[in-house]
């Protein structure tokens, strides 16, 4: 899979459009752009009656992550300092 943007740069809140992983797939997330102390992205798992729960996070000591959960997830980048975004390969 190519890396795409899933969250564009910025300071602002802001949440990813969903995205789904089968039985045997798996993605990585990880910060793109200078991520500052306060950088922090939510990487939350969508339940059965569509709501949102905090499932893992992103941050500058720890910017990349691989999920190989079944599931339905998006990325909620948190207001920060620093601008930076979000991308899924």
């Amino acid at each position: 899979m190519a890396t795409t943007s899933i969250i564009a740069d910025g300071t602002t809140e802001l949440a990813s459009s969903d995205f789904s992983l089968a039985a045997g797939e798996s993605t990585t997330l990880s910060i793109r752009g200078s991520a500052g102390i306060s950088s922090r992205v939510s990487i939350q798992f969508k339940d059965s009656a569509s709501n949102y729960a905090d499932f893992g996070e992103l941050t500058s000591q720890n910017s990349v992550v691989a999920l190989s959960a079944i599931g339905t997830f998006r990325c909620v980048r948190r207001v920060s300092a620093v601008s930076f975004g979000v991308d899924r390969s």
